[in-house]
């Protein structure tokens, strides 16, 4: 069932009817699809289509009320997804005020960003609700500004990458120089194939720019200015112009981000490829029973390649997949569907995960044979994230003894099967011996919430910037000196986002009822109170650094922009009535 062409809007919309001019005469869709389609009305020329129009919409007649046991049943699961993403949110919260409150000790200082913060929600929003759909150039305008901004800053402030900076930058240098990737200029960066897998993605601007620094740099700035006009896309899709433009702009000025993303790390290609997938994912579920095959294995070819893109990039994208299922499984529909369309749908989806995961099975066979070089099997990549995730004395971060160990194993060893094995069994070894050490101090409690802290941190823009900065720039010491400014906005803009997104989430969950189109609205909530759910409770199994948090950034600026769009049709007198 295609979209019907839209000639002409009517200027006056009753809340609960859409209006669409087909062909042959307008009607009037007296129900609106919790997937966004607008129920298809066949047109009938004679009596001669009678039977062909009873054909087309005998599927999906909304006359046949969906199951209210399943729906309800539904309904609860969808409550504690979002509930515990409430909950999530609030120890959030606290953590990543605990984790700088060495930064917040200036309450003038704290007051004055508070105001700051206020405001630019406040222009956000005010923008968002005035501006027009002719001005969708002057949205990008803005976009367009703050990238250049950003651009101004790595022009004068001078950087020099360290740590994974440094290999992104020189692995990429060499494969757009003809250095070839061997394992001796690999080192033990064998057992992390997405570093390489990075690299080899910066090495393409690298042979088409050149090999400066700077051209990753640019890449990522770009990159986030384009993440900000899928941010929109998505949003106007699912909510409306407003919640996109108020998403995008929050996403845009989040401080933190706004300083990473002018280093060449790997979240904002990551954050583009995952923006990709869930628009994918969006064409995906809006597919209906009238959808060709073509169409469907369009979708499925999609998903397929921005999800091998996302998982070069960051392996815990298969978290996504997980989210995915439940949500086709728990979606709530106000009308029967056919059976036979929610398989075929799950078939397809089915079909893609089964692709992922034998993807992800052998995907150190796969990167192998592309770059040439034999890596180290994926299993004892994740093993070293374990161990290193249930460190006490790091707080499940980065562990030096740890990361040693994997260097010793890797030089000791002649064959990538004998590496294999030491790193397995030191890996093995190590997780229960971590887990011995947190139960036998009973510091389990500690432990979780100071892993929590860590991961929640809102630092990581300011310390990632002042690590890779050269030794020799001359505004190193200003930038040392605005450190607790810099850390206190940063963590008080956080705060108002995971702050608002509870208060939109807990408004949408009480007051449902009153809610305009109040299932379909619910049913986004749920999707993306999983993608907080999953995100946030996944990384806490592994390592955890505060970069690894951007992430949530996607669902809560989506959930701010629900907010956004709610306000403005309470503040138009519309539908919405809270």
């Amino acid at each position: 069932m295609n979209r019907p062409e839209i000639t002409k809007h009517p200027t006056k919309t009753k809340a609960r009817h859409q209006f669409h001019r087909f062909k042959i005469f307008s009607t009037a869709n007296h129900l609106t699809s919790t997937i966004d389609l607008p129920l298809k009305k066949s047109t009938v020329k004679d009596a001669s289509n009678n039977k062909k129009k009873k054909a087309a919409t005998a599927d999906f007649d909304t006359s046949i009320r969906s199951s209210a046991g399943l729906q309800s049943l539904k309904l609860a699961f969808q409550s504690a997804s979002i509930l515990i993403s409430i909950g999530l949110l609030i120890f959030m919260s606290l953590a990543a005020w605990g984790a700088t409150k060495n930064a917040m000790n200036n309450y003038w200082q704290v007051i004055t960003f508070t105001m700051v913060t206020l405001l630019i929600f406040g222009l956000c929003y005010a923008f968002s609700n005035l501006i027009g759909q002719k001005s969708f150039m002057f949205f990008v305008g803005i976009l367009l500004v703050i990238a250049l901004i950003k651009i101004f800053f790595i022009s004068i402030y001078a950087i020099h990458p360290t740590s994974d900076f440094f290999n992104y930058h020189y692995f990429a240098f060499a494969r757009s120089s003809g250095i070839a990737w061997t394992k001796k200029l690999v080192g033990v960066n064998m057992y992390f194939p997405h570093v390489m897998n990075i690299a080899m993605f910066y090495s393409i601007p690298y042979s088409l720019i050149g090999t400066n620094y700077v051209t990753s740099q640019i890449v990522n700035i770009a990159l986030t200015f384009f993440d900000g006009i899928l941010i929109y896309k998505i949003c106007l899709r699912i909510f409306n112009q407003q919640a996109g433009m108020f998403a995008a702009l929050i996403f845009s000025l989040i401080p933190a981000y706004f300083m990473y993303s002018t280093l060449n790390g790997a979240e904002p290609m990551f954050i583009t490829a995952f923006l990709g997938m869930l628009l994918a994912f969006q064409t995906f579920i809006r597919r209906d029973n009238s959808s060709s095959s073509t169409k469907w294995v369009a979708s499925f070819r999609d998903l397929a390649i921005l999800s091998v893109i996302t998982y070069m990039i960051r392996p815990t994208i298969g978290i996504w997949i997980i989210v995915g299922f439940l949500y086709i499984l728990l979606i709530r529909w106000p009308y029967k569907v056919p059976v036979k369309f929610q398989m075929k749908r799950l078939l397809y989806f089915g079909g893609f995960t089964l692709f992922f995961v034998l993807f992800s099975i052998f995907s150190s066979a796969i990167f192998s044979q592309a770059y040439k070089i034999n890596f180290a099997s994926d299993s004892v990549n994740n093993r070293y994230s374990l161990a290193t995730g249930t460190s006490l004395a790091t707080d499940g971060q980065y562990n030096q003894k740890i990361y040693n160990k994997l260097d010793k194993d890797f030089k000791d060893s002649s064959s990538t099967a004998e590496i294999n094995q030491k790193a397995t069994k030191d890996m093995n070894a190590q997780v229960k011996a971590n887990i011995s050490e947190i139960t036998r101090e009973k510091a389990w409690p500690k432990f979780i919430s100071n892993k929590y802290a860590a991961f929640s941190n809102e630092n990581y823009g300011y310390n990632w910037i002042l690590y890779n900065t050269w030794n020799k720039n001359k505004l190193k010491k200003p930038f040392v000196e605005s450190q607790s400014a810099l850390v206190s906005f940063s963590t008080i803009f956080y705060e108002f986002m995971i702050i608002l997104s509870i208060l939109t989430m807990s408004l949408i969950l009480l007051f449902r009822h009153r809610v305009n189109e109040s299932m379909s609205t619910l049913n986004r909530v749920f999707y993306l109170s999983l993608l907080l759910d999953g995100f946030i409770l996944g990384s806490m199994i592994f390592e955890v650094q505060g970069r690894y948090h951007v992430i949530l950034y996607i669902p809560l600026v989506m959930i701010l922009g629900l907010g956004a769009k709610i306000l403005g049709e309470r503040q138009n007198h519309l539908t919405v009535r809270l």
